[in-house]
């Protein structure tokens, strides 16, 4: 007969790790049953039972005519820039602007101090006042018939070439003051004070930031519908919701070799917060087609597929994979997966629909 006492003497000599491991296997039993228990009243997290009807809306699938967009993207650039560059070696004495700052046309931007060049412009300028007074004196000589005629010829023709060298050498001192040769705002200055310029250098970049236009990449099989004059609607990535209303003002005639597409500039009115290099969209309407849209709220992804819900003959919700196309507001062209006829749940409350029962709400 089995006592206590025996039962108690075999437990001792259990291993105590076995024992534990056991007890941890029964307590998680439990727990996973009455889990099972509370998810099964509830018919899982968040969702009514599989026995439950669930009340959706549901539209009816229908062709309809919409317009054919062809949607581009591309960035924000100026339609007026300058980079102003060096001419000259020299230490830059004076410097006026910072990225950002908006300039007037013909402000004074920097100064360059080029101790050659300054040399040689008080150089040309005296040898100008010296032929000047040559040319004075013997223009008086010569009226009051003293001098020669060729003394005459001689006076001008070096007062002449001593205006040619002054006009050269402040043409050259000209060089070593920058000014904006157009209106807009400084987007990059790439020399700071006291640094050295050489001639070529790139300086400073100004963008006429009041004329902007978005140059978008077009695929070639679209670029023949796209005319110059055309309205645009426009999307800025950076102002989501917002439209503005742009115009094609040249279609580049030349293709990319290695992706078939062509470039497409549009123009758009100045705005606040608009930025050159931002990216956007450009919504082409080119002509109307025949297509099946249902509501972007109808759209569910499982998996990594995108589908929707349709209803089955027996009102339960059955996974449809489809394909997408072009967006139109609050709706989406559905390429391929529905046909006519079909019903589809506009709106599936964030929960999966699959085999479950659904009580029509029409819409």
């Amino acid at each position: 007969m089995i006592t206590i006492h025996t039962i108690e003497d075999k437990l001792k000599g259990l291993d105590k790790k076995v024992l534990f491991a056991g007890i941890a296997v029964i307590v998680l039993a439990v727990i996973a049953g009455i889990g099972y228990s509370i998810l099964g009243k509830q018919g899982g997290t968040g969702t009514p039972a599989a026995g439950a009807s669930i009340a959706v809306p549901i539209v009816m699938v229908e062709p309809r005519i919409i317009e054919s967009v062809v949607t581009a993207a591309g960035a924000l650039n100026s339609k007026n820039s300058s980079v102003l560059s060096g001419k000259v070696m020299g230490r830059v004495v004076e410097l006026n602007v910072h990225e950002g700052d908006q300039v007037a046309e013909g402000r004074l931007l920097m100064k360059i101090d080029s101790g050659e060049i300054t040399a040689q412009a008080i150089q040309a300028q005296a040898a100008y006042n010296n032929a000047r007074l040559q040319y004075d004196r013997i223009k008086s000589l010569y009226d009051a018939t003293a001098s020669t005629q060729m003394e005459m010829d001689q006076a001008t023709l070096g007062l002449e070439t001593a205006q040619a060298g002054l006009r050269a050498a402040k043409a050259m001192e000209s060089y070593t003051i920058i000014r904006a040769p157009i209106a807009g705002q400084i987007v990059e200055k790439k020399i700071n004070l006291g640094e050295m310029a050489m001639p070529g250098q790139p300086l400073i970049k100004i963008e006429d930031n009041r004329n902007l236009r978005l140059e978008v990449t077009v695929r070639e099989q679209d670029i023949l519908q796209i005319r110059p004059g055309a309205d645009v609607k426009v999307q800025i990535d950076a102002m989501p919701g917002k439209d503005i209303a742009g115009k094609v003002s040249q279609v580049v005639p030349a293709s990319d070799i290695r992706t078939h597409s062509f470039i497409v500039k549009i123009d758009i009115p100045a705005d606040k917060g608009l930025i050159t290099g931002m990216y956007g969209k450009a919504f082409f309407t080119l002509g109307k087609h025949e297509a099946i849209v249902v509501p972007k709220t109808a759209v569910v992804e499982m998996s990594g597929i995108t589908g929707v819900y349709l209803l089955s003959g027996d009102e339960a919700a059955l996974f449809q994979m489809v394909q997408l196309g072009a967006e139109h507001g609050e709706q989406v062209e559905v390429v391929t997966g529905l046909k006519k006829g079909d019903k589809v749940v506009a709106d599936q409350k964030g929960g999966r629909l699959e085999g479950r029962k659904v009580s029509v709400v029409e819409k």
